[in-house]
């Protein structure tokens, strides 16, 4: 912002900050691969869960759904093991994979074990 930038920079400084629609797209990679939270469905009627959360022990995150919202929330101790607390809107259902294993989901909040054992 000090810059000037209202998006990603097209280059190192020195730069310009112009809206190409590339410029959105980690806010919804952010979503998507970190998170998981991605269409199992036409019309996002179903919901894939499969988070890929690297070295962080704790990240959530709502991203709007055409019935309401969509919510993952991770926390992770040193081990690798915590709760994963997902919200799926009424009248959608989905999966949830986590060291290969599925775990179907129903609309509303559940809150899954997480270890990072298979």
């Amino acid at each position: 912002m000090a810059l000037g930038l209202t998006t990603w920079a097209e280059m190192p400084e020195p730069s310009r900050s112009d809206c190409h629609a590339w410029g959105a797209s980690p806010n919804i990679e952010f979503y998507r691969i970190l998170l998981g939270i991605d269409s199992d469905a036409p019309g996002f009627r179903k919901i894939r869960i499969a988070p890929s959360l690297g070295k962080l022990k704790e990240v959530s995150g709502t991203i709007p759904h055409p019935l309401g919202s969509v919510t993952a929330a991770y926390k992770l101790d040193e081990r690798g093991e915590g709760t994963a607390r997902l919200v799926l809107p009424e009248g959608t259902t989905g999966i949830f994979i986590w060291n290969g294993k599925e775990i179907p989901l129903k609309p509303g909040e559940q809150v899954i074990s997480l270890s990072s054992r298979h």
